[in-house]
Protein backbone atom coordinates (compact mmCIF):
# COMPACT_ATOMS: atom_id res chain seq x y z
CA UNK A 1 0.00 0.00 0.00
CA UNK A 2 1.12 3.55 -0.65
CA UNK A 3 2.49 5.36 2.36
CA UNK A 4 0.20 8.10 3.59
CA UNK A 5 -3.03 6.55 2.30
CA UNK A 6 -4.31 6.10 5.83
CA UNK A 7 -4.04 2.32 5.65
CA UNK A 8 -3.10 -0.02 8.46
CA UNK A 9 0.41 -0.24 7.01
CA UNK A 10 1.03 3.30 8.26
CA UNK A 11 0.41 2.34 11.86
CA UNK A 12 3.09 1.43 14.36
CA UNK A 13 3.21 -2.22 15.41
CA UNK A 14 2.08 -1.05 18.83
CA UNK A 15 -1.08 0.59 17.48
CA UNK A 16 -1.81 -2.17 14.97
CA UNK A 17 -1.76 -4.85 17.64
CA UNK A 18 -3.92 -3.15 20.24
CA UNK A 19 -7.68 -3.63 20.29
CA UNK A 20 -10.40 -1.50 21.80
CA UNK A 21 -11.44 -2.66 25.26
CA UNK A 22 -13.94 -5.55 24.82
CA UNK A 23 -16.16 -4.07 27.51
CA UNK A 24 -16.22 -0.75 25.66
CA UNK A 25 -16.88 -2.57 22.37
CA UNK A 26 -19.99 -4.32 23.75
CA UNK A 27 -21.26 -1.06 25.24
CA UNK A 28 -20.78 0.61 21.85
CA UNK A 29 -22.78 -2.13 20.11
CA UNK A 30 -25.57 -1.66 22.61
CA UNK A 31 -25.49 2.11 22.03
CA UNK A 32 -25.63 1.58 18.25
CA UNK A 33 -28.77 -0.53 18.65
CA UNK A 34 -30.31 2.16 20.83
CA UNK A 35 -29.59 4.64 18.04
CA UNK A 36 -31.59 2.39 15.70
CA UNK A 37 -34.54 2.30 18.09
CA UNK A 38 -33.71 -1.25 19.24
CA UNK A 39 -32.16 -0.36 22.57
CA UNK A 40 -31.29 -3.45 24.65
CA UNK A 41 -31.15 -3.72 28.40
CA UNK A 42 -27.48 -2.84 28.82
CA UNK A 43 -25.77 -4.75 31.63
CA UNK A 44 -22.26 -4.20 30.25
CA UNK A 45 -21.57 -0.85 31.85
CA UNK A 46 -18.67 -0.52 34.29
CA UNK A 47 -19.83 2.75 35.80
CA UNK A 48 -22.31 3.66 38.52
CA UNK A 49 -25.80 4.56 37.34
CA UNK A 50 -26.17 6.94 40.28
CA UNK A 51 -25.48 10.65 39.83
CA UNK A 52 -22.34 12.38 41.03
CA UNK A 53 -23.18 13.74 44.52
CA UNK A 54 -24.38 17.33 44.42
CA UNK A 55 -21.66 18.74 46.69
CA UNK A 56 -19.01 17.51 44.24
CA UNK A 57 -20.77 19.10 41.27
CA UNK A 58 -21.17 22.36 43.20
CA UNK A 59 -17.44 22.38 43.96
CA UNK A 60 -16.64 22.08 40.25
CA UNK A 61 -19.06 24.88 39.35
CA UNK A 62 -17.59 27.12 42.04
CA UNK A 63 -14.09 26.36 40.73
CA UNK A 64 -15.14 27.34 37.20
CA UNK A 65 -16.79 30.51 38.39
CA UNK A 66 -13.70 31.49 40.38
CA UNK A 67 -11.36 30.97 37.42
CA UNK A 68 -9.76 27.64 38.42
CA UNK A 69 -9.28 26.78 34.75
CA UNK A 70 -5.52 26.92 34.23
CA UNK A 71 -2.78 24.31 34.15
CA UNK A 72 -1.76 22.69 37.39
CA UNK A 73 1.44 20.85 38.23
CA UNK A 74 1.67 17.60 36.30
CA UNK A 75 1.44 15.62 39.55
CA UNK A 76 -1.73 17.50 40.46
CA UNK A 77 -2.79 20.14 42.93
CA UNK A 78 -0.90 19.90 46.20
CA UNK A 79 -4.20 20.15 48.12
CA UNK A 80 -5.61 17.19 46.20
CA UNK A 81 -2.49 15.08 46.67
CA UNK A 82 -2.79 15.73 50.40
CA UNK A 83 -6.52 14.90 50.31
CA UNK A 84 -5.85 11.53 48.65
CA UNK A 85 -3.20 10.71 51.26
CA UNK A 86 -5.59 11.71 54.07
CA UNK A 87 -8.45 9.60 52.67
CA UNK A 88 -6.20 6.52 52.61
CA UNK A 89 -5.03 7.17 56.17
CA UNK A 90 -8.63 7.39 57.33
CA UNK A 91 -10.12 4.50 55.33
CA UNK A 92 -7.25 2.08 54.81
CA UNK A 93 -4.95 3.03 57.71
CA UNK A 94 -2.03 3.31 55.28
CA UNK A 95 0.31 6.29 55.32
CA UNK A 96 1.67 8.06 52.25
CA UNK A 97 2.89 11.64 52.18
CA UNK A 98 1.42 14.13 49.69
CA UNK A 99 4.58 14.02 47.57
CA UNK A 100 4.09 10.26 47.25
CA UNK A 101 0.82 10.88 45.36
CA UNK A 102 0.39 11.64 41.67
CA UNK A 103 -3.00 12.69 40.31
CA UNK A 104 -3.95 11.19 36.95
CA UNK A 105 -6.64 11.36 34.29
CA UNK A 106 -8.55 8.40 35.69
CA UNK A 107 -7.57 4.96 36.89
CA UNK A 108 -6.58 3.73 33.43
CA UNK A 109 -4.14 6.60 33.11
CA UNK A 110 -2.66 5.73 36.51
CA UNK A 111 -2.08 2.16 35.31
CA UNK A 112 -0.63 3.34 31.99
CA UNK A 113 1.80 5.79 33.59
CA UNK A 114 3.07 3.30 36.16
CA UNK A 115 3.62 0.64 33.50
CA UNK A 116 5.48 3.12 31.31
CA UNK A 117 7.61 4.24 34.25
CA UNK A 118 8.43 0.74 35.55
CA UNK A 119 8.61 -1.67 32.63
CA UNK A 120 11.11 -2.39 29.89
CA UNK A 121 11.11 -4.83 27.00
CA UNK A 122 11.70 -8.35 28.29
CA UNK A 123 10.10 -7.69 31.69
CA UNK A 124 7.22 -9.90 32.83
CA UNK A 125 4.16 -8.87 34.83
CA UNK A 126 2.01 -11.46 36.60
CA UNK A 127 -1.73 -10.83 36.33
CA UNK A 128 -4.31 -13.05 38.07
CA UNK A 129 -7.12 -13.91 35.68
CA UNK A 130 -10.03 -13.54 34.89
CA UNK A 131 -8.79 -9.99 34.63
CA UNK A 132 -9.69 -6.51 33.44
CA UNK A 133 -8.29 -6.41 29.88
CA UNK A 134 -6.61 -3.02 30.36
CA UNK A 135 -4.14 -4.66 32.75
CA UNK A 136 -2.61 -6.84 30.06
CA UNK A 137 -2.83 -4.15 27.37
CA UNK A 138 -1.04 -1.55 29.53
CA UNK A 139 1.75 -4.07 30.13
CA UNK A 140 2.07 -4.82 26.40
CA UNK A 141 2.09 -1.13 25.52
CA UNK A 142 5.10 -0.74 27.81
CA UNK A 143 6.91 -3.47 25.86
CA UNK A 144 6.62 -6.05 28.63
CA UNK A 145 4.91 -9.44 28.68
CA UNK A 146 1.78 -10.20 30.72
CA UNK A 147 1.86 -13.60 32.46
CA UNK A 148 -1.68 -14.73 33.29
CA UNK A 149 -2.23 -17.00 36.29
CA UNK A 150 -5.70 -18.47 36.31
CA UNK A 151 -7.92 -18.48 39.37
CA UNK A 152 -10.80 -20.95 39.54
CA UNK A 153 -14.50 -20.81 40.23
CA UNK A 154 -14.37 -23.72 42.70
CA UNK A 155 -11.95 -21.64 44.81
CA UNK A 156 -14.07 -18.50 44.60
CA UNK A 157 -11.60 -17.04 42.06
CA UNK A 158 -9.24 -16.40 44.97
CA UNK A 159 -5.74 -15.13 44.26
CA UNK A 160 -3.24 -17.01 46.41
CA UNK A 161 0.41 -16.44 47.20
CA UNK A 162 1.13 -19.98 46.00
CA UNK A 163 -0.13 -19.32 42.46
CA UNK A 164 1.84 -16.07 42.27
CA UNK A 165 5.01 -17.79 43.54
CA UNK A 166 4.78 -20.54 40.92
CA UNK A 167 4.53 -17.94 38.12
CA UNK A 168 7.47 -15.75 39.10
CA UNK A 169 10.78 -15.86 37.25
CA UNK A 170 13.97 -13.78 37.17
CA UNK A 171 12.16 -11.59 34.62
CA UNK A 172 9.22 -10.80 36.91
CA UNK A 173 9.14 -7.01 37.32
CA UNK A 174 5.67 -6.59 38.81
CA UNK A 175 2.53 -8.35 40.03
CA UNK A 176 -0.89 -6.73 39.63
CA UNK A 177 -3.49 -7.46 42.29
CA UNK A 178 -7.03 -6.11 41.84
CA UNK A 179 -9.18 -6.42 44.96
CA UNK A 180 -12.16 -6.51 44.79
CA UNK A 181 -11.55 -7.87 41.31
CA UNK A 182 -13.15 -6.96 38.02
CA UNK A 183 -14.93 -9.12 36.78
CA UNK A 184 -15.25 -11.69 39.59
CA UNK A 185 -15.66 -9.53 42.69
CA UNK A 186 -13.13 -11.72 44.53
CA UNK A 187 -11.34 -10.14 47.50
CA UNK A 188 -7.76 -11.20 48.25
CA UNK A 189 -7.29 -12.62 51.74
CA UNK A 190 -5.04 -10.49 53.95
CA UNK A 191 -2.73 -13.42 54.70
CA UNK A 192 -2.10 -14.11 51.02
CA UNK A 193 -1.60 -10.43 50.33
CA UNK A 194 1.06 -10.17 53.02
CA UNK A 195 2.87 -13.26 51.73
CA UNK A 196 2.84 -11.79 48.20
CA UNK A 197 4.29 -8.61 49.68
CA UNK A 198 7.06 -10.52 51.40
CA UNK A 199 7.74 -12.27 48.11
CA UNK A 200 7.94 -8.90 46.33
CA UNK A 201 10.64 -7.73 48.70
CA UNK A 202 12.68 -10.94 48.50
CA UNK A 203 12.35 -11.45 44.73
CA UNK A 204 12.57 -7.75 43.94
CA UNK A 205 9.38 -7.12 42.02
CA UNK A 206 6.82 -4.32 42.49
CA UNK A 207 3.34 -5.06 43.81
CA UNK A 208 0.72 -2.97 42.01
CA UNK A 209 -2.47 -2.94 44.07
CA UNK A 210 -5.52 -1.72 42.13
CA UNK A 211 -8.28 -0.78 44.59
CA UNK A 212 -10.82 0.79 42.22
CA UNK A 213 -13.67 -1.04 44.00
CA UNK A 214 -12.27 -0.98 47.54
CA UNK A 215 -15.09 1.18 48.92
CA UNK A 216 -17.70 -1.25 47.53
CA UNK A 217 -17.10 -4.22 49.85
CA UNK A 218 -19.79 -6.65 51.04
CA UNK A 219 -17.81 -8.09 53.93
CA UNK A 220 -15.44 -6.61 56.48
CA UNK A 221 -11.77 -6.47 55.55
CA UNK A 222 -9.03 -5.66 58.06
CA UNK A 223 -8.15 -2.03 57.24
CA UNK A 224 -4.66 -2.38 58.68
CA UNK A 225 -3.44 -4.85 56.05
CA UNK A 226 -2.29 -2.17 53.58
CA UNK A 227 -0.05 -0.48 56.14
CA UNK A 228 1.38 -3.86 57.16
CA UNK A 229 1.97 -4.50 53.47
CA UNK A 230 3.67 -1.16 53.01
CA UNK A 231 5.85 -1.75 56.05
CA UNK A 232 7.07 -5.06 54.64
CA UNK A 233 7.29 -4.12 50.94
CA UNK A 234 8.53 -0.55 51.38
CA UNK A 235 9.42 0.99 48.04
CA UNK A 236 8.01 -1.97 46.08
CA UNK A 237 4.37 -1.22 46.91
CA UNK A 238 2.14 0.93 44.65
CA UNK A 239 -1.58 1.69 44.92
CA UNK A 240 -3.60 2.57 41.82
CA UNK A 241 -6.88 4.32 42.59
CA UNK A 242 -9.73 6.28 41.07
CA UNK A 243 -12.63 8.53 41.98
CA UNK A 244 -14.73 6.95 39.21
CA UNK A 245 -16.51 4.14 41.07
CA UNK A 246 -16.47 5.47 44.63
CA UNK A 247 -17.83 8.93 43.85
CA UNK A 248 -19.74 8.27 40.60
CA UNK A 249 -17.20 10.40 38.71
CA UNK A 250 -16.46 8.20 35.67
CA UNK A 251 -16.69 10.95 33.06
CA UNK A 252 -14.70 13.37 35.20
CA UNK A 253 -11.52 11.29 34.65
CA UNK A 254 -9.71 11.54 37.95
CA UNK A 255 -7.42 8.91 39.45
CA UNK A 256 -4.18 8.62 41.40
CA UNK A 257 -0.99 6.74 42.09
CA UNK A 258 0.38 6.26 45.60
CA UNK A 259 4.00 5.18 45.36
CA UNK A 260 7.59 5.99 46.31
CA UNK A 261 8.45 9.56 45.34
CA UNK A 262 10.85 8.49 42.60
CA UNK A 263 8.02 6.64 40.80
CA UNK A 264 5.54 9.48 41.41
CA UNK A 265 8.03 11.95 39.90
CA UNK A 266 8.51 9.67 36.89
CA UNK A 267 4.73 9.46 36.37
CA UNK A 268 4.50 13.25 36.56
CA UNK A 269 7.31 13.63 34.03
CA UNK A 270 5.54 11.26 31.63
CA UNK A 271 2.29 13.16 32.07
CA UNK A 272 4.05 16.46 31.42
CA UNK A 273 4.78 15.26 27.88
CA UNK A 274 1.34 13.81 27.21
CA UNK A 275 -1.70 15.08 29.13
CA UNK A 276 0.15 17.83 31.07
CA UNK A 277 -2.23 17.55 34.03
CA UNK A 278 -5.72 16.43 35.02
CA UNK A 279 -8.44 19.04 34.46
CA UNK A 280 -8.00 21.76 37.04
CA UNK A 281 -11.61 22.27 38.13
CA UNK A 282 -12.13 18.49 38.31
CA UNK A 283 -9.22 18.34 40.74
CA UNK A 284 -10.93 20.95 42.90
CA UNK A 285 -14.15 18.91 42.85
CA UNK A 286 -12.18 15.78 43.79
CA UNK A 287 -10.88 17.53 46.90
CA UNK A 288 -14.49 17.97 47.98
CA UNK A 289 -15.26 14.33 47.09
CA UNK A 290 -12.44 13.05 49.26
CA UNK A 291 -12.75 15.41 52.21
CA UNK A 292 -16.50 16.05 52.20
CA UNK A 293 -19.41 13.86 53.36
CA UNK A 294 -18.91 10.14 52.66
CA UNK A 295 -22.50 9.05 53.32
CA UNK A 296 -23.26 8.70 49.60
CA UNK A 297 -20.49 6.11 49.29
CA UNK A 298 -22.01 4.01 52.08
CA UNK A 299 -25.48 4.30 50.58
CA UNK A 300 -24.20 3.23 47.17
CA UNK A 301 -22.51 0.15 48.61
CA UNK A 302 -25.75 -0.80 50.37
CA UNK A 303 -27.70 -0.36 47.13
CA UNK A 304 -25.30 -2.57 45.18
CA UNK A 305 -25.50 -5.23 47.88
CA UNK A 306 -29.29 -5.40 47.40
CA UNK A 307 -28.89 -5.63 43.63
CA UNK A 308 -26.20 -8.29 43.99
CA UNK A 309 -28.43 -10.42 46.17
CA UNK A 310 -31.32 -10.14 43.72
CA UNK A 311 -29.21 -11.08 40.68
CA UNK A 312 -27.57 -14.00 42.50
CA UNK A 313 -31.01 -15.30 43.44
CA UNK A 314 -32.24 -14.97 39.83
CA UNK A 315 -29.16 -16.77 38.49
CA UNK A 316 -29.53 -19.57 41.05
CA UNK A 317 -32.99 -20.28 39.63
CA UNK A 318 -31.62 -20.89 36.11
CA UNK A 319 -30.77 -24.57 35.55
CA UNK A 320 -27.10 -25.33 34.78
CA UNK A 321 -25.87 -21.84 35.69
CA UNK A 322 -23.52 -21.34 38.64
CA UNK A 323 -22.16 -18.13 40.12
CA UNK A 324 -19.62 -17.27 42.81
CA UNK A 325 -20.88 -14.69 45.29
CA UNK A 326 -18.75 -11.56 44.77
CA UNK A 327 -17.18 -10.04 47.86
CA UNK A 328 -17.15 -6.53 46.41
CA UNK A 329 -17.52 -4.38 43.32
CA UNK A 330 -20.62 -4.23 41.15
CA UNK A 331 -20.38 -7.24 38.87
CA UNK A 332 -21.45 -10.87 38.98
CA UNK A 333 -19.67 -13.43 36.82
CA UNK A 334 -21.89 -16.47 36.19
CA UNK A 335 -20.73 -19.68 34.53
CA UNK A 336 -22.98 -20.40 31.52
CA UNK A 337 -20.68 -22.92 29.84
CA UNK A 338 -23.22 -25.73 30.06
CA UNK A 339 -25.55 -23.72 27.83
CA UNK A 340 -23.03 -23.51 24.99
CA UNK A 341 -23.52 -25.71 21.93
CA UNK A 342 -22.22 -26.25 18.38
CA UNK A 343 -24.64 -23.54 17.28
CA UNK A 344 -23.46 -21.21 20.07
CA UNK A 345 -19.90 -22.35 20.84
CA UNK A 346 -18.65 -19.43 22.93
CA UNK A 347 -19.89 -16.72 25.23
CA UNK A 348 -18.91 -14.24 22.51
CA UNK A 349 -21.45 -15.95 20.25
CA UNK A 350 -23.92 -16.05 23.12
CA UNK A 351 -23.42 -12.34 23.78
CA UNK A 352 -24.23 -11.43 20.18
CA UNK A 353 -27.32 -13.61 20.13
CA UNK A 354 -28.48 -12.28 23.49
CA UNK A 355 -28.23 -8.76 22.13
CA UNK A 356 -29.93 -9.50 18.80
CA UNK A 357 -32.58 -11.99 19.93
CA UNK A 358 -33.29 -11.05 23.53
CA UNK A 359 -32.37 -7.37 23.64
CA UNK A 360 -29.86 -7.94 26.45
CA UNK A 361 -26.23 -6.78 26.47
CA UNK A 362 -23.63 -8.49 28.67
CA UNK A 363 -19.85 -8.86 28.35
CA UNK A 364 -18.58 -12.28 27.18
CA UNK A 365 -16.04 -14.04 29.37
CA UNK A 366 -13.53 -14.16 26.54
CA UNK A 367 -12.97 -10.44 27.19
CA UNK A 368 -11.49 -11.41 30.56
CA UNK A 369 -9.63 -14.55 29.39
CA UNK A 370 -12.44 -16.63 30.91
CA UNK A 371 -14.46 -18.46 28.22
CA UNK A 372 -17.71 -19.93 29.46
CA UNK A 373 -18.61 -16.96 31.66
CA UNK A 374 -20.46 -13.68 31.19
CA UNK A 375 -20.11 -10.47 33.19
CA UNK A 376 -23.30 -8.80 34.37
CA UNK A 377 -23.08 -5.28 35.76
CA UNK A 378 -25.14 -4.38 38.80
CA UNK A 379 -24.77 -0.69 37.97
CA UNK A 380 -28.26 -0.40 36.51
CA UNK A 381 -31.59 0.44 38.16
CA UNK A 382 -33.47 -2.47 39.71
CA UNK A 383 -36.24 -2.49 37.05
CA UNK A 384 -33.59 -3.00 34.35
CA UNK A 385 -31.90 -5.74 36.33
CA UNK A 386 -35.25 -7.45 36.85
CA UNK A 387 -36.07 -7.33 33.15
CA UNK A 388 -32.54 -8.30 32.21
CA UNK A 389 -32.67 -11.43 34.36
CA UNK A 390 -36.08 -12.31 32.88
CA UNK A 391 -34.67 -12.00 29.36
CA UNK A 392 -31.58 -14.05 30.19
CA UNK A 393 -33.69 -16.80 31.77
CA UNK A 394 -36.07 -16.92 28.81
CA UNK A 395 -33.22 -16.95 26.28
CA UNK A 396 -31.43 -19.86 27.95
CA UNK A 397 -34.70 -21.79 28.27
CA UNK A 398 -35.30 -21.35 24.53
CA UNK A 399 -31.84 -22.71 23.75
CA UNK A 400 -32.53 -25.75 25.92
CA UNK A 401 -35.81 -26.44 24.10
CA UNK A 402 -34.52 -25.76 20.59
Amino acid sequence: MTSGDGSASDLSRRAAQIEISPTVAMAQKAAALRGMGRGPIDLTVGEPDLDTPRHIIDAAVDALNSGRTRYTASAGLSELRAAVALRYRQDSKVTFSADEVAITNGGKHALFLVCQALLDRGDEVIIPSPHWPSFSEAVRLAGARPILVHTHEQDGFQVTARMISKATSPRTKAVIVNSPANPTGAVVDAEDLLVIGDMAQRRRFTLLFDDAYARLLYRRVDPSVLQALRDSVSDRFVILGTASKTYCMTGWRLGWVLAPKVLVDACAALASHSTQCPTSFVQVAAIQALTGPQRAVQEMAAEYRQRRDFVLSALAAIPRVTCVEPGGGFYVFPNVARHLSPAMPSTSAMGLRLMEEAGLAVVPGEAFAAPGYIRISLARPMPELTEGMRRLTAFLERQENA
